[in-house]
């Protein structure tokens, strides 16, 4: 038989049995493609399911990493035949850090209606493919913290004008009539503009590049690619906001802090800004969350990053969930006396933001309000043993998120800010330390305020000799006596005698970042979901900002919104 016959029978045999996982020309999101197509067999899985990634990794010695193969500039096949990309960049990145060594990663192609599967498969220990983290992709994965924020913005030159959707109007701009960048821009612009829909990627970048068209409107991931293929031009005025992230398995929460610290250690060394400015534009570097926090009294916010050496052999099967919906009731440990947050009223019964919150959310869960224990807890590493050994489902009331904690619990979304923040007199308000000019400040022992005044004398220039005070009561009668002109400390001592005295002024601006949230077993990520999702519905219906308003006059915290709707049902009680 001819050579080039057994060549080509073998081509054809690679391609009917591996079709599920080649490259497509026009892949799934519309997006093409000229790059070579590779197959890449199945990695046959020798561990359970139940082993934990980072032990996978460890044994295996090399990571195996779920790409797409056609989504420029995150991964695809460049010109020489070679992966390349920021997310192909990011994925030997880790390598090295975790096993010393760049190369130690093998790919392995999917799609994004395929790379869920892969992972659970476990033919890939974690995917980078452009993926959104949506609330209906919480159902069977996790994420990390995201590394891109894709969604609706502008490509266009200088000389045009165009700052955003606000000055479209009167302009040509094209975009793809099976995306939705012309109806959501046209949703977005104050002014009309004249919309130019192209069914053809490439014709419609050459239409830019042409000057046919003054703005292509689209997803960014896409403009940036169109970016880098027409000289001159900028991306502007992204509008709306789609986390993308790098995803795992469910109830692995080692894995979760070593990819999280990771990160938090490429950010603050440089490697993150440097991958990221590679393969996008030094203007568009998308503002990511802060992974290092400001000194608190549970520590600094920071530890150690995790290695692989230290990674469990099995994954996490904590189940608060089934344990809930048998009691029909969610057990709760609370502080009585971190008001506002969680306190006991005059009377005994529980109260404060956190507690109310969580009423609210139960009633969602089970169709009642009372469909919850509130038991009182006094010492936190008592409260977090209880958690641990599964006497309660959740902890409220003022528990600040770290890194640290993160090695024992799990935590929810933000809930508030309780950082660090200036309380003076109503007749001798002070908005800045760079203000007081030589005034005496007071701090209390062994609080925030006073581990974090050294930190932010350094960044003002600003160097400070502070009255410390045993408690809030003595600080607080020094305040109102003159002794001091203002007190630092963390915003639940401060909202006390703000609310419950009167006659202060305390500042809205945070000197330190405290995120407050509640508590949950560590590495439970079913009801992680929950939780989050709910507090997402509760943002959404605006539920959440009314009740904040009730107990809080500053600006409501930002949320965390995942695009989409949830998969799994916010209900705990049993379907009819």
């Amino acid at each position: 038989m001819p050579r080039i016959l057994i060549v080509l029978l073998l081509l054809s045999s690679l391609l009917l049995t591996g079709c599920a996982d080649l490259m497509k020309l026009f892949p799934s999101d519309g997006d093409m493609t000229s790059a070579v197509q590779i197959y890449v067999a199945p990695t046959p899985q020798p561990f359970p399911p139940e082993v934990s990634t980072a032990a996978r990794i460890r044994e295996r010695g090399k990571l195996l990493v779920g790409v797409r193969y056609d989504l420029e500039p995150f991964s695809y096949v460049a010109a020489d035949g070679m992966l390349a990309g920021l997310e192909v960049e990011l994925a030997r990145e880790l390598a090295r850090r975790w096993l010393g060594d760049p190369g130690a990663v093998q790919f392995q192609q999917v799609r994004s209606d395929t790379a869920q599967q892969h992972l659970l498969d476990g033919e890939v220990d974690f995917v980078l493919a452009g993926i959104v983290h949506t609330q209906g992709a919480e159902n069977e994965a996790d994420y990390s913290l995201p590394y891109f924020m894709d969604g609706e913005a502008l490509l266009t030159y200088p000389d045009t004008g165009v700052l955003g959707p606000a000055q479209v109007g009167g302009h040509n701009v094209g975009g793809l009539d099976w995306a939705a960048g012309l109806e959501k821009l046209a949703i977005s612009a104050p002014e009309e503009f004249t919309a130019a829909p192209y069914g053809d990627y490439f014709q419609l970048v050459e239409a830019l590049r042409t000057r046919q068209v003054d703005v292509y409107a689209d997803r960014r991931l896409r403009l940036e690619r169109a970016r880098r293929m027409v000289a001159g031009t900028q991306i502007l005025g992204q509008y709306t906001y789609e986390p993308v992230a790098l995803m795992y398995r469910e109830n692995d929460p080692y894995f979760a802090e070593l990819v999280t610290a990771t990160f938090r250690d490429m950010a603050a060394d440089g490697t993150w800004e440097s991958l990221y400015v590679q393969w996008f534009s030094s203007a568009t570097l998308p503002t990511l969350p802060s992974w290092s926090t400001k000194p608190t009294p549970q520590g600094t916010g920071t530890r150690p990053t995790p290695t692989l050496a230290g990674a469990p052999r099995e994954r996490s099967n904590v189940d608060t969930v089934s344990g809930i919906r048998n009691r029909g009731v969610v057990e709760v440990g609370y502080f009585i006396d971190r008001w506002p947050y969680s306190a006991d009223r005059d009377d005994g019964v529980p109260t404060g933001f956190e507690v109310w919150l969580l009423e609210r959310m139960v009633e969602r869960w089970l169709g009642t309000r009372q469909a919850v224990t509130f038991i009182p807890v006094t010492a936190e590493d008592d409260a977090l043993a209880r958690l641990e050994n599964g006497e309660l489902d959740l902890l409220i009331g003022g528990w600040v998120h770290t890194s640290e904690a993160e090695v024992q619990v799990g935590f929810t979304h933000t809930l508030l800010d309780d950082g660090v923040s200036i309380l003076s007199p109503e007749t001798a308000p002070v908005e800045s330390l760079a203000a007081l000019a030589g005034q005496a400040v007071g701090v209390i022992q062994g609080t925030a305020g006073a581990a974090a005044l050294p930190a932010i004398s350094q960044q003002i220039g600003i160097a400070f000799s502070p009255n410390t005070y045993p408690d809030l009561d003595t600080a607080v009668a020094a305040l109102q006596g003159g002794a001091v002109a203002v007190l630092l400390a963390e915003r639940r001592l401060l909202l006390d005698p703000f609310y419950r005295v009167g006659g202060f002024h305390l500042t809205d601006e945070r000197l330190t970042a405290r995120p407050v949230a509640y508590v949950l077993p560590r590495g439970d990520s079913d009801f992680r979901d929950l939780l989050n999702l709910t507090l997402s519905s509760m943002y959404a219906n605006g539920s959440f900002d009314e009740l904040y308003r009730v107990w809080f006059d500053d600006p409501i915290p930002e949320p965390i919104l995942w695009p989409g709707e949830p998969l799994i049902p916010l209900t705990l009680r049993a379907m009819e």
